[in-house]
């Protein structure tokens, strides 16, 4: 299947980062069975 995104709505490399971040963190703790707060500065 593919997919199409127009190029004005591709979101920015800095964006993608904070993206992957958060996934990471999430995952993490989902691991760790621990619950906690996630704070970005």
């Amino acid at each position: 299947m593919k997919y199409f995104t127009p190029e004005e709505m591709k979101p920015s490399e800095k964006t993608l980062e904070l993206i992957r971040r958060i996934a990471r963190t999430c995952n993490l703790m989902k691991k760790s069975g621990k619950d906690g707060v996630l704070c970005l500065n």
